[in-house]
């Protein structure tokens, strides 16, 4: 993908190429309909004055005159009675002339190949070095009637200035590059700013270094995103604050609901004890979900101490006895291979929960009579792997699978809240670590907790 940068260089580059074409062929168009005619009665003018002077100052002798004629700037084709040719001057680039051209010209009449050169798009007929592009007439010397045909050695007139237009080109060339670079990074750089401006608040920090002090559109830009970022962090405050204070406040009926729910299925029976189971289960997948929006809302709030030294073996290990049950009841075994000297600073409570999280995933993955392997290994940096060989993930859940409330496929998630997985990545970046995953359909799942 070409970057902002890139495309205004090439565009920039582009503009110049083509402004250069097109004012080559303007001025193609003005030499071949103004300027060639003139530049052909010029070159007619000269060869008259030049043949008046050999017929009046010189003895015949035609030779010595053609090489006069090629030392005042000019270029000549001789082509003698015995159709001999000679050249003056500079050389011709293409010397083919049509036969009966030539004997015209030596039978007194004149050529004006100059007048009627053809237009051509991207070659200015002035420098189109050939015999044809001539002014051609006849000199009766000692030695019978030539045909010469003339036209300015504009190679000879402009050598000197060869080695200053190279120069003046290549520089010209080169310093338009770097100063087109230059100017081209200056004028992207804040743009560049707010790209990372925007995938700052992406990821929920607040960007800084906006060039919110320019006077142009870049300026007017970054104060109104400046402007949207503040809108949206006192929206987003406030969201959070009502999370917080609607799941406080559901803590205390749900807990009564839930008790009096158990209350009912003990001492009813029938379709009544089903009802009253019911409303037990739900209530409590209702408290389960407040408690973990209320944990969210303090992971946002970001006041959480990480300062107590967690041993991550005996953390996992605790985690582990306390899903005992659920793990008997599916008939799940669970291998372990833990560092027993991984010790990280952190907060305990937080990091039990990132692997009660993640085992209970894996729990639900799991068919009846899996295996779930937890190892605990310092590499790089302190990490905890956590795999099953349940039902697996496909590419699209994987890519939504931290999101919240996202539940992905039902066989793996059952029947959660969303907000495991969220919980788990929330405290792991709490902590300056990565969590990650791996997963195949139908081959199970690891994840990756790096501390």
């Amino acid at each position: 993908m070409k970057t902002l940068y890139t495309r205004i260089v090439l565009t920039v580059f582009m503009i110049l190429l083509l402004s250069g074409a097109i004012a080559l062929l303007v001025s193609n168009i003005a030499y071949h309909v103004w300027w060639q005619p003139t530049y052909s009665e010029k070159t007619e003018q000269t060869a008259q004055a030049a043949l008046d002077y050999f017929e009046t100052h010189t003895d015949g002798e035609a030779s010595a005159f053609y090489a006069l004629l090629a030392q005042t700037g000019y270029q000549l084709l001789v082509v003698r009675p015995d159709d001999d040719i000679d050249r003056y001057g500079g050389s011709f680039r293409d010397e083919s002339l049509d036969a009966d051209i030539i004997a015209s010209v030596q039978d007194g009449e004149r050529y004006d190949g100059m007048r009627s050169y053809p237009f051509h798009l991207f070659w200015l007929g002035l420098f189109d070095n050939e015999v044809v592009n001539t002014y051609g007439f006849s000199v009766d010397g000692n030695e019978g009637t030539d045909a010469v045909f003339i036209r300015p050695d504009l190679s000879a007139q402009i050598r000197e200035l060869h080695l200053f237009v190279g120069l003046f080109f290549a520089l010209l060339t080169g310093l338009a590059f770097i100063l087109i670079a230059l100017s081209t990074s200056l004028i992207v750089r804040p743009v560049r700013t707010l790209t990372e401006a925007t995938r700052s608040v992406a990821s929920g920090a607040r960007p800084l270094n906006l060039p919110t002090e320019r006077y142009d559109e870049i300026g007017t830009l970054a104060r109104r995103f400046s402007d949207m970022v503040d809108s949206l962090e006192k929206s987003e405050g406030e969201r959070r604050r009502f999370v917080s204070s609607v799941s406080h406040e559901f803590q205390t009926p749900l807990t009564s609901i839930k008790g009096y729910a158990s209350e009912l299925v003990i001492r009813t029976e029938g379709d009544a004890r089903n009802y009253a189971r019911i409303i037990h289960d739900e209530t409590e997948r209702l408290s389960d979900l407040t408690r973990q929006l209320l944990l969210l809302a303090r992971l946002d709030e970001s006041n959480v101490s990480l300062t107590e030294s967690v041993d991550i073996s005996a953390s996992i290990k605790d985690v582990i006895r306390r899903h005992a049950f659920q793990l008997d009841e599916k008939g799940i075994a669970v291998a372990t291979d833990l560092d027993e000297t991984l010790v990280v600073t952190g907060d305990s409570l937080l990091l039990a929960q990132v692997w009660t999280n993640l085992l209970t995933n894996a729990i639900h993955a799991s068919d009846d009579g899996g295996l779930i392997t937890i190892k605990a290994y310092a590499a790089d940096r302190p990490t905890v792997s956590i795999e099953d060989d349940g039902v697996g993930m496909d590419e699209a859940t994987q890519a939504r699978l931290f999101e919240r409330f996202y539940k992905g496929d039902a066989s793996r998630t059952g029947r959660g809240t969303g907000l495991g997985l969220a919980i788990v990545q929330d405290i792991v970046r709490l902590h300056g670590g990565d969590l990650t995953v791996e997963s195949r359909l139908g081959k199970g799942s690891v994840f990756y907790v790096r501390l």
